[in-house]
């Protein structure tokens, strides 16, 4: 029951902690003026085998979201792990490339063993004048 309680515990703390870095990061409108919209298609793999479950397209609100890419890892026994691809992704709009893609390795660790896991996106935006 201690080792559940704590799992819990820990998982609210990065979720708060992501929602701080949210609200204090620049807003992505401020960061891309002329993105109109932004959609992220989205999965991870461990090896070569693409894991379902970590599978969706997010559809990002341009006028209200920040300017921050940071997604969590969906193996739920990883530890200090996630996939920070704001850089990438600012890169790539502030270029005004209309498709991209990229990938990130999860830096967290599952037990004593790293985690293995590579985020795998396509980004698809349409700016305006």
């Amino acid at each position: 029951m201690n080792g559940f309680r704590y799992r819990r515990e820990e998982a609210a703390r990065r979720v708060n902690e992501r929602r701080k870095r949210e609200d204090e990061a620049p807003r992505l409108i401020a960061q891309v003026p002329n993105l109109l919209t932004l959609q992220l298609e989205i999965h991870e793999v461990r090896g070569n085998v693409p894991l379902d479950e970590s599978r969706h397209v997010k559809h990002v609100v341009v006028q209200h979201a920040p300017a921050l890419f940071d997604l969590p890892c969906h193996d739920q026994s990883c530890t200090e792990g996630g996939h920070d691809v704001t850089s990438a992704i600012l890169r790539s709009l502030t270029s005004g490339a209309t498709r991209f893609e990229g990938t990130h390795e999860c830096r967290g660790r599952t037990g004593t063993a790293d985690c293995q896991r590579v985020l795998q996106y396509v980004g698809t935006a349409t700016y305006g004048a």
